[in-house]
């Protein structure tokens, strides 16, 4: 698909990040994926960004890593009209929330006035550009960052949303994005998912499509001095954007549900819930005693440092857990959900503890909070293993041979 005549440069590419946000400041996942990559690509590409983003705001650390960062304001998502179009038309509320005129106008002139050897699309959510990408000049390389699957998320959603109205939306939804996946696999040039299990969804839709797995990461150096001599630590943390559903959903179950069980046992216990943009349901539950919640923080070491461990109760699966690695770099031992920990390469008992249910859950957490020998192995392994796997300049090399591979092809 890539114009033939196109020279490239494996040793210095020219490359587009191409992103539905600017990733700055860092407080979602995709913006700690988007930046780091690109952080560690730099070093040996031309890196340009373009990407939805309101006018100000301090991105002065994006231009050590860009040579160019170009924002386009984006249209409020979920209008009435959105709304209706993907719940009527042919495409789904997620393409509909990220294709505009301004971006296609944008895309267009950058363009026709740069030559690129590789775009990377930062999720499907962008793939109606990806005509106009054909279109460029010397058309480039194109990539599909995946992030997650993203019909695979609407459809675990689907599966436990109470509203009828919502759920069918839901459902729809899910046939229609799984349409555009399908698309997506025949028409990019390559694909990058974060696990193996994402890759295998993905090959069970096209097994011709080419696809690299580049999993997430975490800055271990930045993490790895939250450690300090508290003597006892009673904080149990969950960090995540507290806008998302799969993160409101596991909040919510987790405060209500199992965390007056595990006050019983030890009254003194805190449950800290910290990220971004809380839902209303989220902020409701700091009225529950011995739960807080702190919303947007600027640093997220200082709560790592107080906590005895970090739980990910999900209960929705997809993509993989860059909070998890975050806990495991600051020494902060993980209980989770099997679904919440799916991607990543640990070991139930070694480097982190892992639930089947509830009762297993609220058993790990007590098991934790009781033996100081068992949090000291299993956060000392943790570690570990983020240093050997999970550093986003392992990462970053290993998605820069992707593209060298590419490029060499493309030649």
């Amino acid at each position: 698909m890539t114009n033939p005549d196109l020279k490239t440069s494996t040793s210095n590419p020219r490359v587009l990040q191409f992103a539905p946000r600017v990733p700055w400041p860092l407080d979602t996942g995709a913006k700690l994926r988007n930046y780091h990559l690109a952080r560690v690509l730099s070093e040996n590409s031309a890196m340009t960004l373009l990407a939805f983003g309101e006018d100000g705001g301090d991105i002065s650390e994006l231009t050590k890593v860009y040579e160019r960062i170009i924002k386009v304001r984006r249209d409020a998502g979920y209008t009435l009209g959105k709304v209706l179009r993907g719940g009527l038309g042919s495409t789904p509320l997620p393409l509909l929330n990220y294709t505009t005129g301004e971006m296609k106008e944008a895309l267009a002139a950058l363009l026709n006035e740069q030559d690129f050897d590789l775009v990377q699309t930062e999720s499907v959510h962008l793939m109606d550009y990806l005509p106009l990408i054909r279109a460029a000049r010397r058309p480039p390389v194109v990539v599909c960052d995946w992030h997650n699957v993203e019909s695979e998320l609407m459809q675990q959603y689907s599966e436990r949303e109470k509203s009828l109205p919502r759920r069918a939306y839901a459902r729809r939804t899910v046939r229609l994005m799984r349409e555009a996946e399908q698309r997506a696999l025949d028409e990019f040039d390559a694909h990058i998912v974060v696990s193996e299990e994402d890759a295998e969804r993905l090959r069970a839709v096209n097994s011709a499509a080419k696809i690299f797995v580049i999993g997430n990461g975490v800055d271990a150096k930045y993490y790895a001095s939250t450690e300090n001599g508290t003597a006892q630590k009673l904080r149990i943390v969950f960090v995540g954007s507290m806008d998302y559903h799969a993160n409101i959903d596991a909040a919510i179950y987790f405060a209500r549900e199992l965390w007056p069980k595990l006050r019983e046992k030890k009254s003194n216990l805190v449950f800290t819930i910290v990220g971004r943009d809380p839902a209303p349901a989220v902020r409701e539950l700091s009225s529950i005693a011995g739960v807080e919640v702190t919303g947007s923080v600027a640093d997220v070491r200082p709560y790592y440092r107080e906590a005895m461990a970090a739980v990910v109760p999900l209960r929705v699966g997809g993509g993989s857990r860059l909070k998890i690695l975050e806990a495991m770099a600051a020494g902060v031992p993980v209980v989770s959900t099997k679904v919440g920990a799916e991607g990543l390469h640990v070991r139930d008992g070694e480097n982190i503890l892992l639930a089947e249910n509830d009762r297993e859950l609220i058993e790990r957490l007590t098991r934790v909070g009781e033996d100081e020998a068992l949090r000291s192995k299993i956060a000392t392994a943790a570690h570990a293993l983020i240093e050997q796997r999970y550093d986003w300049s392992k990462l970053g090399e290993s998605l820069a041979r992707a593209y060298r591979e590419l490029l060499s092809t493309a030649e």
